[in-house]
């Protein structure tokens, strides 16, 4: 039979061969419960009403409408009637992001434009407030403003009969 010794030198050594094993068994038990939890329970549904988060940017409105194609040595285009659709102005909370504004060029082409880039060659957006845009055509300043709105007849007053 092994003789057990208890010697001065021994057991600090032996102690920490035993503190380390049960660090080591401790870590090796977590590890396989862990991917144990992992592997074999089932997943939770996923809810089909969650909406995407917004974002803060209006960077992700640059697509949208489509761009403006630019080609090189293009006239300047003169007597193209633009007809603004809508602003997405910045604000000095926005960290002094440009605005957009969307334009319609034609009766079928619409597009969302950056503050300081090209409507249509020659003429670009200068800057885009929330009721108005400004545009810059051959050193020009033009105002945008949003289409008058169709003058609705108000309906008429409701007659009542007098009590006779």
């Amino acid at each position: 039979m092994p003789r057990i010794s208890f010697d001065r030198t021994e057991l600090p050594q032996a102690s920490l061969v035993f503190i380390s094993t049960l660090a080591a068994l401790a870590l090796l038990a977590w590890a396989l419960a862990y991917w144990s939890w992992i592997w074999w329970l089932p997943r939770p549904e996923t809810r089909g009403d969650a909406l995407p988060t917004p974002t803060a940017s209006v960077s992700s409105a640059a697509g949208l409408f489509g761009v403006v194609q630019r080609t090189a040595g293009a006239a300047p285009a003169t007597g193209i009637a633009l007809k603004l659709q809508g602003v997405v102005a910045a604000t000095a909370v926005t960290g002094g992001e440009r605005g957009y504004a969307i334009v319609q060029l034609d009766a079928k082409k619409v597009v969302a434009v950056h503050e300081g880039e090209e409507v249509v060659p020659g003429v670009s957006l200068a800057e885009v407030h929330t009721d108005h845009v400004i545009l810059e055509r051959g050193g020009l300043r033009e105002t945008l403003a949003w289409p008058p709105k169709s003058a609705a007849t108000p309906p008429a007053p409701a007659t009542v009969p007098a009590n006779k």
